[in-house]
């Protein structure tokens, strides 16, 4: 008796011996640090600097605290697609976790630095990636990036300026035509134009001597300036808002932030929201989402109005336009 009662003893004490070992492992788990990303940020224009803090925003909000778990690569706006190249290979030498890339161009390299490489990318803003041959569809993006696409605006900004300025029949466009964007942006405004029998005057750029010439032969007939999705454009927004009021035209354009003050009528996505959202898809591709799993986005659109710049140029913008604006600017 005294024996089994020895082994029974013998036996829970073991069972108990593993039941604290196990306690004890399990608990360690809950001691190992959490993962520190690096991140590198791409961006070639002081004018999309509110996309970046929006998404350093969106990321913080996502639990990424920089100093603690997050390290971002980011220099500031690049100002020049000639440094994007050594941007990239600086990245990619430091072994970062994603790389986000802003506008077209600059995602147009990223896609080519990351062929036949494990590393991950987002993007955002560009402008329609299955037309700039980025991502293989929309809903399937294929490779190792994805983001949020902005083109989809267009049509309905000239239709609000043709609300705001109904007498607008020549629309003045300068445009980066060797920017996908810029050229897309340039083929869905003519489309919406010609519904509106308005016309469309171009005038190709490459650079911003060309801009400034081209600002300084604006038509005399011309009623309005258009300003196209470009990061050329987006860093001379100032000079391309002095054109428009010095030929006392309204200027528009079908994307709008807060930096870009005195366009009139803007309407297409908010850089600060921009920003957020492509924040989400990078939280779930380092959570282990590949991004070739997630479908690109399309942004949401906004309805600025300059007001304090209409009134300049003596434009009295209907109430019921002002109603349906997200943002007035006074």
């Amino acid at each position: 008796m005294r024996d089994m009662t020895r082994v029974s003893i013998l036996f829970l004490s073991s069972i108990c011996f593993i039941i604290i070992l196990n306690l004890t492992t399990f608990s360690g788990c809950d001691t190992v640090k959490e993962k520190h990303y690096t991140v590198g940020i791409i961006n070639p224009s002081t004018g999309l600097e509110e996309v970046v803090r929006g998404f350093r925003s969106g990321m913080e909000e996502h639990g990424y605290h920089e100093g603690k778990n997050i390290t971002y690569l980011y220099a500031g706006p690049l100002d020049s697609t000639d440094r994007v190249d050594p941007a990239i290979d600086e990245m990619l030498a430091n072994k970062v976790d994603l790389i986000y890339s802003l506008t077209t161009p600059v995602t147009k390299k990223l896609k080519e630095a990351l062929t036949g490489k494990e590393v991950p990318g987002v993007f955002g803003p560009v402008f329609d990636p299955v037309f700039s041959g980025i991502v293989e569809s929309m809903t399937r993006p294929g490779g190792m990036l994805t983001g949020v696409s902005v083109r989809g605006s267009t049509p309905k900004a000239l239709e609000y300026l043709h609300k705001v300025a109904p007498g607008v029949k020549h629309v003045y466009v300068p445009f980066h035509f060797t920017d996908d964007a810029a050229f897309a942006t340039v083929e869905d405004l003519r489309k919406a134009a010609a519904k509106l029998d308005i016309q469309i005057t171009t005038e190709n750029i490459s650079n911003a001597q060309e801009l400034e010439n081209a600002l300084a032969h604006v038509p005399d007939d011309a009623d309005a300036l258009w300003m196209t999705c470009s990061h050329l454009l987006f860093s001379n927004v100032d000079k391309i808002v002095g054109a428009a009021l010095s030929s006392k035209i309204p200027s528009a354009s079908s994307t709008q932030s807060p930096n870009r003050k005195g366009i009139v009528v803007a309407y297409g996505e908010s850089d600060f929201q921009l920003g957020k959202q492509v924040s989400r898809l990078a939280h779930t591709i380092l959570r282990g989402t590949p991004p070739s799993a997630l479908p690109v986005e399309t942004a949401d659109f906004f309805l600025r109005i300059d007001l304090k710049a209409a009134q300049a140029l003596g434009i009295n913008v209907p109430g019921n336009i002002l109603r349906q604006a997200n943002y007035i600017d006074r």
